[in-house]
């Protein structure tokens, strides 16, 4: 290191110090993360890289001035230095950008972890299949089955426009549980998953609970 013998040994010192701070803002980020949803923790992960990036970069000064003019009074350097970082202003712009897209299209993540955006108003679903199904007392294999006519929403499309331009919005959302008819939807398969893809008039109905007719005529 670079200075006059007493400059060094006092840099020397604040060094020890700096280090310790970046220890502490990484270990806050790192706690933070393991909290996260996945898409957060991502760019959470992302801001750890370059507070590495920044603590390499500051570690290796080798001036003593530097650590006596920049870091002599620890407050919240590491932080700034983070965020001043185009890399971290970009990260910021694009979760803001997520959220207004959240905002008019609350089903776009999942989406766009498809290899497939379904158009207008159809969706893409997954059937719900049953391992096996009891008939009379006797358990009846997959293979001996009827492929089951009811399926879960994974991607939605953005509506049907209309001749007015309108577009009315699908009146399903990601998650929900459909019965469909037996005849209905295009079959698809991506990365070894088999998809339905079907238009929003070919569902018959949301299950929304169990029926309870039969309780009630008890």
């Amino acid at each position: 290191m670079t200075g006059t013998v007493n400059q060094i040994e006092w840099a020397e010192q604040i060094k020890i110090r700096v280090s310790a701070e970046f220890d502490r803002v990484a270990r806050a980020l790192a706690s933070a993360a393991s909290k996260q949803v996945e898409e957060d923790r991502v760019d959470t992960l992302a801001v750890i890289a370059i507070l590495e990036d920044k603590r390499a970069a500051v570690m290796g000064k080798d001036e003593a001035g530097y650590f006596i003019h920049d870091w002599q009074e620890l407050s919240d350097q590491v932080r700034r230095m983070i965020a001043q970082d185009p890399r971290y202003k970009k990260i910021k712009i694009n979760k803001e950008l997520a959220k207004r897209i959240s905002e008019i299209n609350p089903n776009w993540r999942l989406n766009s972890m498809l290899k497939i955006r379904p158009l207008s108003d159809r969706i893409v679903v997954k059937r719900i299949a049953e391992q096996e199904t009891l008939r009379s007392g006797i358990i009846i294999p997959d293979s001996a089955q009827e492929k089951p006519q009811e399926a879960e929403v994974i991607a939605v499309g953005l509506g049907k426009r209309m001749e007015d331009g309108k577009v009315i919005p699908v009146d399903v959302k990601v998650g929900d549980r459909i019965v469909f008819g037996k005849y209905s939807s295009s079959d698809i398969k991506l990365d070894g998953e088999e998809y339905l893809i079907m238009r929003e008039d070919e569902i018959l109905g949301v299950m929304e609970q169990k029926p309870t007719t039969a309780k009630q005529a008890g």
